[in-house]
């Protein structure tokens, strides 16, 4: 599968800008974003920097890599997003919320794995987002997608069902 990011795209009022008050965990200092679709028909997406569009990063709907994926948010991470007074539970579905997981791609060996832990939360009616981290999950930072990490999950899963 071959994917090709064209990562100086236009912005339009299609794309969704989003403050993180807090930055992304490791990169502080960029914390105005602009989600961007550069194919409608895949899933992946583009957070691309709004001060400097020669950074981004590829975002992805975790539901795409793990179908019963769900989110808990603790009541500060609802506040920091919406002002809510209570725990959040993103696998309601709201439609203002968007859950996104960072992808790692690494070209030799060609390797993609997704932060299922760390995954970005989206309040579209706010424009505001948040990395949160699910301390209290099983979910791994480094998820394999595609590539020898795949491909090693895959074989140890044959392995144990032998």
């Amino acid at each position: 599968m071959t994917i090709q990011l064209e990562t100086n795209v236009l912005f339009d009022k299609e794309h969704l800008l989003v403050h993180f008050p807090d930055g992304l965990i490791g990169l502080e200092e960029w914390r105005h974003f602009i989600i961007v679709t550069p194919q409608p028909e895949e899933p992946f997406r583009l957070l691309q920097a709004v001060d400097d569009e020669r950074f981004s990063l590829i975002i992805i709907d975790p539901r795409h890599i793990v179908a019963d994926y769900g989110v808990i948010l603790s009541k500060a991470d609802a506040q920091a997003l919406s002002n809510l007074d209570r725990p959040y539970d993103l696998q309601f579905n709201d439609p203002d919320i968007e859950v996104y997981c960072i992808l790692s791609i690494q070209a030799e060996p060609f390797d993609v794995t997704a932060n299922l832990l760390g995954p970005l939360v989206i309040n579209r009616q706010t424009g505001l987002g948040r990395q949160v981290i699910l301390s209290d999950s099983n979910y791994n930072p480094r998820h394999p997608v595609m590539g020898q990490s795949a491909a090693h999950s895959i074989e140890k899963v044959g392995e144990s069902t032998c």
